[in-house]
């Protein structure tokens, strides 16, 4: 199997008037007058949608933050975007930051009024999705702040996938565990900063220390800039890919670049990775291999 994998995409609408709240007067002044919102491309993210479609992929999953602010507006934008996608390939979408920006986007469970059908089964407060021999389980430790963007693994969701883990059905299947925040950062630190990690990386970590089954990968988005890291547990070493901003604009002055993986699959183990980057026209391999460019 190939199973593509796309975060950070980042669809933006500016707001109207009636729109805006405190957070998201900050939230638009730093990208429409501070100018982060020419990090990201619709050229890029308009690439994208033609290279998945392209690849023809066995499953894309999307580790979160489709939009810039929660709005509905940008979420109808983003599944524009995505809908021939979807129509296409299978997929799995769990939610960034990003995606419950504010009280009401979190409330009204926006993304998934959008996006549910490709959001998975919900087990318990966790989601999963059986894709031939890869099975999906997601996490959602977003929450919506006023001046941070930490995360926090909510407990029940630590109960359940602690509770996931020591199915049987799990058996000969390739176990992938989705969650926007992630655990480590490019140097194998936990990654729990107050400011913009996930505060209980090291619960999390514990119950995975602790599972009977221990998933195969780990995907997340959230940091921008791509890496890869191995999260040591007693026995094992879990691979942990971040793709990178899949809807960043070329930027070369600054080493950066829309990126998305595709991850080989076989016989339950990973086979393979390869890394596109987006080269100003399309998605292309990234020279040097995976990482290769430092980007």
């Amino acid at each position: 199997m190939r199973v593509a994998h796309v975060t950070d995409i980042h669809w933006m609408v500016p707001p109207d008037l009636s729109d805006l709240n405190i957070k998201r007067v900050f939230g638009t002044a730093n990208l429409y007058v501070m100018g982060r919102k020419s990090h990201f491309s619709d050229a890029a993210q308009s690439a994208l949608m033609a290279h998945l479609i392209a690849l023809n992929p066995d499953l894309v999953i999307l580790t979160g933050d489709l939009t810039a602010q929660a709005l509905p507006q940008e979420f109808a934008k983003a599944r524009r975007a995505l809908q021939p996608v979807f129509d296409e390939i299978p997929a799995f979408v769990i939610p960034g930051n990003h995606d419950v920006y504010t009280q009401g986007a979190a409330r009204d469970d926006r993304i998934r009024s959008m996006f549910g059908d490709w959001m998975g089964q919900r087990i318990g407060s966790i989601t999963r999705l059986d894709c031939g021999e890869v099975t999906c389980l997601g996490l959602n430790p977003n929450r919506p702040m006023y001046l941070r963007s930490s995360g926090l693994v909510p407990s029940d969701q630590l109960e359940d996938l602690a509770r996931v883990l020591r199915q049987p059905d799990l058996d000969g299947q390739f176990v992938v565990l989705c969650t926007h925040y992630p655990l480590l950062d490019r140097h194998g630190a936990i990654y729990d900063g107050h400011r913009h990690g996930l505060l209980n990386a090291s619960d999390l970590i514990d119950v995975l220390d602790r599972a009977p089954r221990r998933p195969d990968l780990i995907l997340h988005g959230h940091v921008h800039h791509g890496f890869r890291v191995e999260l040591p547990l007693e026995g094992a070493q879990v691979p942990i890919y971040n793709c990178g901003s899949s809807g960043y604009a070329h930027m070369p002055e600054k080493r950066r670049a829309g990126a998305m993986n595709v991850y080989e699959i076989s016989q339950a183990k990973l086979s393979g990775v390869l890394r596109y980057l987006f080269n100003g026209e399309h998605f292309a391999l990234e020279t040097g291999g995976p990482y290769g460019t430092g980007r």
